[in-house]
């Protein structure tokens, strides 16, 4: 349940936020419609990782959408740059930008805070939100197994 939790979050994000494509901002990896491109300080190990893991949270996208993230590497911490539809942003969580990154950090970047920023379609930010650890099983209806 606390999987299909997670993905439902990411899912939800990617229908209503709705991310867009980009070019020129480090070197890039891609997995099928999901575009990452990363910076000095990312393997290109890790920036196929969270390619591949998007990919996977976002398998059903019938639309083709691209998906365009950034991975900087910040002192001790992970930039995760995610392209967003400005209009929308609005009605979307900030809990759920945070689940991804909680995400990321447990799967890509062995527990290191990620922090998110929120970009335009050149990646210029919009917001940014720093990390705050999520704990998953403690989720609301997440009561039944």
């Amino acid at each position: 349940m606390k999987t299909h939790y997670k993905q439902l979050i990411v899912l939800s994000l990617f229908v209503i936020v709705g991310l867009t494509g980009c070019t020129d901002y480090g070197k890039k990896v891609n997995h099928g419609h999901v575009e990452v491109y990363y910076k000095e300080g990312i393997s290109k190990e890790d920036a196929q990782k969270t390619a591949d893991l998007f990919y996977r949270m976002d398998a059903n996208n019938s639309g083709g959408i691209k998906k365009s993230l950034q991975l900087v590497k910040d002192k001790d911490s992970i930039c995760f740059r995610m392209v967003v539809n400005e209009k929308k942003l609005a009605s979307v969580p900030d809990d759920a930008f945070n689940a991804l990154a909680n995400i990321l950090s447990d799967s890509v970047f062995n527990s290191n805070p990620v922090n998110v920023d929120l970009t335009d379609d050149h990646f210029k930010t919009i917001r940014s939100l720093h990390y705050k650890k999520m704990d998953f099983n403690a989720m609301p209806g997440d009561s039944a197994q």
